[in-house]
């Protein structure tokens, strides 16, 4: 960027008091014939658009008025023709005697004007839909050729309803459809031409407008209906020949040029237009080809496939739907639009006033539209303008040469009168540099005694006052930065504490929003909780942990540590929480401390039930030895007692039975030292396989006599460390309460897997299960909803699979069945 000096500036503003005045004077001359320039082009222009629309707008009435009065005629050739007797001579008259002129190309040279028929068929249908009489283009149908057209199916275009709508009318009522065709696409029309006025070799849009009337006899009794149908082509006629130049009209109008004319129905869509893939039509099979809009594939775009309806043509210029609109409202008028070209253009319209059939909803038949570029209209402007260029460009050439002059005087004195100023001025700059640099020690010495002396003087006054200040601010400085170092220490102390701390730690708001909360609270409450939640929602799934909080934060009292009991998903975990408040009475919040004790809990559960295990063990084995010996004597005395024959046999029997239930107390006796001073374990490196087969083979014949089918299925395990008897009793144990669950019968599965660093032996049956209420107890010992036994079977297989430092679960249902899962560690030791 240009650096001002004082001595430019000097020049600069000597410069403009000179020039400025010229300047203005100049400006104010230019800008006035610019100003007359602008405003007699447009208002040339202007008169040259109004004229023009007013043109082509009472041309585009007169097309509007001479198209109603047609459809009007072509009513009256209907009800004539329904009033007549139908017969083949009938028709073909009325066909042959209807006829307009149709202006149209035969090649690239040649064009014809030729007389048409006015309707390209007539048509006689019964009352059941069936065509009776059908001549088409001249030609009298074959009755193979007839169809039903009682169903839109059975028309020529396979969705018309033309018959339901004609059957429902009364006596000298008509039917008016709108226009139907098949619709013809870009590619069709143009064959292989770069434009529609070029495309001589294309299809053609082959459509009509039905007209329809019903029939009755005599007797008012509905016999049938009437159609005639309305070529097309005398449609295209009323637009494709205008031409809104010069020539008034042409046999193909240009499209490129945007000097043609177009009509579009009541609906909207497009119905004579010279891109024929423009006007409304159906596809082959009689459903209606979508209008262009702005959602319109390109697909659809590059086939042509895009007719146009004005109501959804807006993306293409926002006049289209107003000029619709104002059709339908019965208005005449003209817009501005722009073309595909980008020129500007004028477009009349003016509605065509029609309320038959289909058409009595807005009572316009459709509108009648009339485009021409308007800059054709604009020779007069742009040759006056032209002139007024001239005249300027004169006018700046001698006004630059006298401002040049004026400029070269001005500088020379610019010149003399800045170097008087600048040079005390050029000390003041060097001292501005140094102070800038950072010396603010430094000072300017001027000897003027004016107001650049007393700007000097300003200037050292300003170098102390910084001095002074600048070394304040690096002292205040140096202190915020001790200051804020301190307090990230001790935030960071702060959060380290929270972090480290093995109890989740959250705090809430007066109004209960969450405020901050630790990483042990994250890992407990899950990590969807964050900050500003409501306490509602972070103890959403925490039984009455919303409730206990909610009553902290409204009474503000009763605060300290209670226990909860919560079911997290895999079983009950038990928690201590506590709720302290922060600040006075809680005034800045309350704080929740949530700590798990669910491994305390289950310690103390457990040193419980040792405990209670080693108390049992020593009272069953005091009781058993106080309670053998009087048990052997009795039973002695009992056995000579049975020997005595002079006993009666039932004394005998009964004496026996006493036996038999001494026996069975003697055996609980046994089984009570045995659990009470259980054998040492004798570890091994052993197959378990192994002993699983040979407990299998054990226990195989008597699970036979109950019709029990025990299946093994052995999986690959590597040898380790463990009791063989001891893990053979506590499968027995286990099979043994299988077989007694199931006397009529059924299967036993032994199964042994690996998962990582465990050994895993599955005992599963099919029988009817253990009630969920016993499921807690049936390692208790003693324990058995059996009428015999001793309750110390798997009591005593829990115990065994402990002094492997294992597990044992059990799971069961009443439908599949109960299963054992006995996990055994391989760290005993293995071999490799």
């Amino acid at each position: 960027m240009l650096r001002l000096t004082l001595f430019k500036k000097i020049l600069v503003v000597t410069l403009l008091l000179s020039l400025l005045p010229l300047l203005f004077t100049s400006l104010i001359l230019l800008s006035n014939l610019e100003s007359v320039n602008t405003n007699l082009t447009t208002e040339i222009a202007d008169t040259s658009d109004i004229q023009a629309a007013e043109s082509l707008q009472m041309r585009a009435q007169s097309v509007a008025e001479t198209i109603s009065e047609f459809l009007r005629q072509c009513e009256g050739d209907l009800l004539y023709l329904a009033r007549t007797p139908l017969d083949n001579q009938t028709l073909l008259n009325f066909y042959t005697t209807r006829r307009r002129e149709v202006w149209e190309r035969m090649g690239a040279t040649e064009e014809i004007r030729k007389l048409t028929p006015l309707y390209r068929s007539i048509a006689y249908i019964d009352k059941n839909g069936q065509e009776q009489l059908v001549i088409r283009e001249g030609i009298f149908l074959k009755p193979s050729e007839l169809r039903n057209v009682s169903t839109p199916a059975g028309t020529e275009f396979k969705s018309e309803d033309y018959f339901r709508k004609t059957k429902e009318l009364r006596y000298g009522e008509i039917y008016v459809s709108h226009l139907t065709g098949f619709h013809i696409s870009k590619q069709e029309q143009l064959a292989g031409a770069s434009e529609p006025e070029n495309a001589y070799n294309g299809k053609t849009y082959n459509g009509v407008i039905r007209l329809g009337s019903p029939l009755f006899d005599k007797q008012g009794v509905f016999e049938g209906i009437v159609i005639i149908s309305l070529d097309h082509q005398h449609l295209m006629e009323f637009t494709q020949h205008i031409d809104p130049g010069k020539n008034f009209s042409t046999i193909f109008p240009s499209y490129k040029s945007g000097n043609y004319a177009f009509l579009f129905d009541d609906e909207g869509w497009i119905i004579t237009h010279p891109k024929y893939w423009d006007i409304r039509g159906l596809d082959r099979n009689g459903k209606e080809v979508p209008a262009y809009t702005e959602k319109t594939s390109q697909k659809d775009i590059d086939a042509g496939r895009v007719p146009y309806n004005l109501d959804k043509a807006g993306f293409i210029h926002k006049n289209y739907p107003v000029v619709a609109s104002a059709v339908r409202m019965k208005k005449i008028g003209y817009v501005d639009i722009t073309n595909v070209g980008g020129a500007k253009k004028i477009m009349s319209y003016a509605p065509i006033l029609y309320n038959t059939g289909d058409y009595g909803k807005y009572g316009i038949f459709g509108g009648v539209t009339i485009g021409f570029q308007v800059d054709q209209f604009h020779d007069a402007a742009r040759k006056g303008s032209r002139l007024i260029h001239r005249k300027l460009r004169d006018h700046r050439t001698l006004s630059a040469l006298i401002i040049f002059c004026t400029a070269l005087l001005a500088g020379f004195s610019a010149w003399a009168l800045s170097r008087g100023i600048t040079k005390p001025l050029q000390q003041l700059i060097i001292g501005a540099r140094r102070l800038a640099d950072g010396d603010t020690r430094s000072r300017v010495s001027v000897s003027a005694s004016d107001e650049l002396g007393e700007l000097a003087d300003t200037f050292n006054i300003m170098s102390n006052e910084l001095e002074i200040r600048k070394t304040s601010l690096l002292s205040t400085m140096e202190e915020l930065r001790r200051s804020r170092l301190e307090i990230l220490n001790e935030r960071n102390f702060k959060e380290s504490v929270l972090e480290s701390i093995s109890s989740a730690i959250v705090t809430f708001s007066p109004k209960g929003l969450l405020t901050s909360i630790n990483a042990t609270g994250r890992k407990i409450l899950g990590n969807k909780v964050a900050v500003d939640m409501h306490y509602r929602d972070v103890f959403a799934n925490w039984i009455d942990m919303a409730q206990r909080t909610e009553q902290h934060l409204e009474s503000r009292s009763n605060y300290g540590r209670e226990p909860l009991n919560h079911d997290c998903g895999n079983g009950m975990t038990y928690f201590e929480v506590g709720f302290f408040p922060i600040g006075k009475d809680a005034e800045q919040g309350l704080t929740v401390t949530i700590r798990n004790e669910t491994e305390k809990e289950k310690l103390r559960e457990e040193m419980t039930r040792l405990d209670r295990l080693a108390s049992l063990g020593k009272l069953s084995a005091g009781i058993a030895h106080e309670v053998r010996n009087p048990l052997t004597g009795i039973s002695l005395l009992l056995d000579d007692l049975h020997d005595n024959a002079a006993l009666a046999n039932a004394d005998q029997n009964m004496i026996k039975k006493a036996l038999g239930e001494i026996e069975r107390v003697e055996r609980l006796i046994s089984a009570l030292l045995n659990y009470s001073s259980p054998p040492r374990s004798n570890f091994r490196v052993g197959d378990l396989n192994t002993v699983v087969n040979d407990t299998a083979l054990l226990m195989r014949r008597q699970c036979e006599r109950q019709k029990v089918y025990i299946v093994v299925s052995t999986g690959t395990l590597p040898p380790f460390r463990f009791d063989p008897e001891k893990i053979k009793q506590a499968l027995m144990n286990i099979i043994r309460n299988a077989l007694e669950a199931m006397p009529n019968g059924g299967e036993i599965r032994l199964s042994t897997t690996i998962d990582v660093d465990h050994v895993i032996i599955a005992i599963s049956d099919n029988g009817p299960g253990i009630n969920e209420k016993d499921l807690p107890l049936i390692f208790e010992p003693f324990f058995t909803r059996k009428g015999a036994g001793t309750g110390l079977g798997l009591s005593i297989t829990q115990r065994i699979i402990e002094e492997h430092h294992g597990q044992i679960s059990v799971k069961s249902s009443t439908e599949t069945g109960t299963l054992f899962l006995l996990e055994l560690p391989l760290m005993n030791g293995t071999e490799g």
